[in-house]
């Protein structure tokens, strides 16, 4: 392979494919990028086996086609300190070499045929997306709602969010068992009824690089057991978690809850942050502190094995008094993703049954949290 291309677009497209790679030491290639030449274009390709970025630019010129497979950090690294607007590739006895006006550099490669075959053989051209939706949106659900999957591949059935389609509404759902986020987002055009369950990391992946890039159009496809998020010159490719997810409609369905605290959500997210503190190294009980409410006041105490935390304010309180305890720091994912000049309102049944939490008077994201066992 030799070609010439233009150098800050060959880092933006390095930068793109690299969300997905990581460090594989059993198959050193998968932890490399992948790249070909494809008519005028050059094809750029990550994958950690889960999840799979691909993505095009097009070449200064293509002196000779071809593929390589390198490790990418170094080639990132010096191509970020060179100065020239335009570079040569050129695959030689094995190496890479890169041309720039005043140096050559070389770097090794691994055998391209060894690269996994990412096969994407569909047309899209020829298919109805599943639904469409703003690039930096559909970022800022994943980061309202990723939080409470579970990071443990032990359990895959909870380790991905949740996607369902109900008619006009798109309803994305994570849990770990001790919590659980619910959203749902109307959009005009939903073309079909699916039900999905995406990786973690392939999540975790989307999210860095929609942030990294401008707000575009994105395209969701469900097809073949795999979900596609095109954009116009990035595809997405991922596989499903073929497990059942946990029957959470049941859990969203429970109208037992008869206590209620409104709070302001700055206001509750200082305090949880001070208690925090005291209570994160606690070997007995990580994060958890003990809730009081009664009438208009609230009590919460935080105890490690060395300090303590007493934190008390007149609140709006409804309901019979209750003690329970909660994990803090769980409280704070969800708070710190909502409006901090809003209310908001936790209801409560009982010190052993879940809390329901959300945005005063907003239906459309809640979160349900388990307690903590009380401490006598």
């Amino acid at each position: 392979m030799r070609v010439k291309v233009n150098r800050a677009e060959f880092l933006k497209r390095l930068r793109i494919i690299e969300k997905t790679i990581s460090e594989n030491k059993i198959r050193p290639i998968i932890s490399c990028a992948y790249i070909e030449t494809r008519g005028e274009n050059l094809f750029f390709c990550g994958t950690n086996l889960e999840s799979t970025i691909t993505t095009e630019m097009k070449c200064e010129e293509i002196v000779e086609k071809g593929k390589i497979v390198f490790q990418y950090q170094l080639v990132e690294e010096y191509l970020k300190e060179l100065k020239d607007d335009v570079v040569t590739f050129i695959e030689k006895d094995g190496n890479l070499l890169i041309e720039s006006f005043d140096s050559v550099s070389e770097f090794s490669l691994m055998d391209a045929s060894d690269f996994p075959k990412i096969l994407v053989d569909e047309n899209f051209d020829e298919q109805t997306e599943d639904f469409k939706i703003e690039s930096q949106e559909l970022a800022t659900i994943f980061e309202k709602v990723k939080y409470a999957a579970s990071v443990s591949s032990d359990n895959l059935s909870i380790n991905c969010v949740r996607v369902e389609s109900e008619g006009k509404k798109i309803k994305f759902v994570t849990t770990d068992t001790y919590r659980l986020v619910y959203l749902e987002k109307e959009l005009e055009n939903i073309n079909d009824e699916f039900e999905v369950s995406i990786p973690l990391n392939t999540i975790e992946a989307m999210t860095k690089l929609l942030r990294s890039i401008d707000n575009t159009e994105i395209k969701f496809y469900f097809l073949n057991k795999n979900i596609f998020f095109k954009m116009e010159d990035v595809l997405i490719i991922s596989r499903v978690i073929d497990m059942a997810f946990p029957n959470y409609e049941g859990i969203l369905e429970n109208n037992s809850y008869d206590k209620k605290l409104t709070i302001n959500a700055e206001v509750f997210l200082k305090i949880l942050k001070r208690i925090i503190i005291f209570v994160r190294n606690n070997s007995e009980s990580k994060y958890g502190a003990t809730f009081y409410l009664e009438k208009d006041h609230m009590k919460v105490n935080g105890v490690s094995e060395v300090a303590k935390i007493n934190e008390e304010l007149e609140v709006n309180y409804e309901g019979n008094k209750i003690k329970i305890a909660l994990n803090t720091k769980f409280l704070a994912d969800f708070i710190q993703t909502l409006s901090k000049d809003k209310d908001i309102t936790l209801e409560f049944i009982a010190s052993n049954n879940s809390v329901k939490i959300r945005e005063d008077k907003i239906e459309d994201y809640l979160y349900i949290l388990m307690p903590l066992a009380l401490k006598d």
